[in-house]
Formats: C-alpha cells, sequence, structure tokens
C-alpha cells in the first residue's frame, strides 16, 4: 500500500508524465511548499487538474493561450497536440485560436499573402453553423407566447456583417 506521506513518489511520478502534464509537473513541485510534496497532496491536485471537466477547461485555456515562439511547423503540432483533444468546439472557434497564435510577422504573411483562405474558413463557418443556430433560435421564439416576445420593431438586421 502506498503510504499517503510519502514524498519520493510524487518525483518518480513526475519523470514518467509526458506532455503536458510533465510542464504541469514542473510548475507544481515549483510553486508547492517542499513539506506538501506527498503522495497524498500530489495525487489530491492531480485529481483535481486532469479530471474530465476541469481538464476540458484546462485544455481550452492552453489553447487560447498558445502563441507561436519558434517556427510555424513547431507552434502547428504543439497546436495539433492541443485541439486534437478539445471537444465540443466549432470550426470557427479552431481557426481563430489557431489564427491567434502565429507571431505578428507570421499572421502578416498569412494575410498578405492568402487572405481568401481565413476569409474562406469564417466564411463557412457563418453559412453552414450560424444561420443553424439561428434557425434554432427562430424556432424557439415561436413557441414562446406572444406577451414573452420582445416587441419587434420591423427593421432589418443593420449591424455589421462579418
Amino acid at each position: 500500500m502506498i503510504q499517503d506521506e510519502n514524498t519520493r513518489l510524487p518525483g518518480i511520478a513526475g519523470s514518467a508524465m509526458e506532455k503536458p502534464a510533465s510542464e504541469w509537473f514542473l510548475h507544481w513541485s515549483s510553486t508547492t511548499r517542499v513539506e506538501e510534496h506527498t503522495w497524498g497532496i500530489f495525487r489530491e491536485h492531480v485529481v483535481q487538474l486532469f479530471e474530465e471537466s476541469s481538464y476540458q477547461a484546462v485544455l481550452r485555456e492552453k489553447l487560447q493561450q498558445h502563441k507561436q515562439t519558434v517556427d510555424t511547423e513547431t507552434y502547428n503540432g504543439e497546436y495539433s497536440a492541443l485541439i486534437f483533444r478539445v471537444e465540443g468546439m466549432s470550426a470557427l472557434d479552431q481557426v481563430l485560436t489557431y489564427a491567434n497564435g502565429p507571431k505578428p510577422r507570421t499572421r502578416s504573411y498569412v494575410k498578405l499573402e492568402k487572405p481568401e483562405a481565413m476569409d474562406l474558413a469564417i466564411s463557412y463557418e457563418m453559412t453552414h453553423f450560424v444561420e443553424q443556430a439561428h434557425d434554432r433560435q427562430h424556432c424557439l421564439d415561436k413557441k414562446k407566447p406572444w406577451v414573452d416576445r420582445a416587441p419587434s420593431n420591423g427593421k432589418p438586421y443593420t449591424g455589421k456583417t462579418f
């Protein structure tokens, strides 16, 4: 039986971890007081962080913060490693998250050389998914009694289009 007070096991477990868990372990070991480097505390923190619901939130946060630090190929690999583990993210969010990560010079190059690629990705998302969401909302609105609806001014949408 593993004793919760064992101080060697967190280090052994941490040395066997792969990214992103190994990065988390390095952060944990450097920010946690030495007297708290016990198996019981380590196990508690691991479960809190990597439990499915919070794990998805952590992955999304990492994806939002992910930035290109070296070459584009490395950025693409790191992005792919994260995005394939995130569940339920729309294609538009994936594209926008990806597009926010490269270095400014790389982003400028993409906009200059391939602006239509980004426009096509956003247009596809808008025509295939946003309209479906709008249609679902319209159906829901039709099911509500008239007293629950806000009065309509009869004007078409005049907001800014994407």
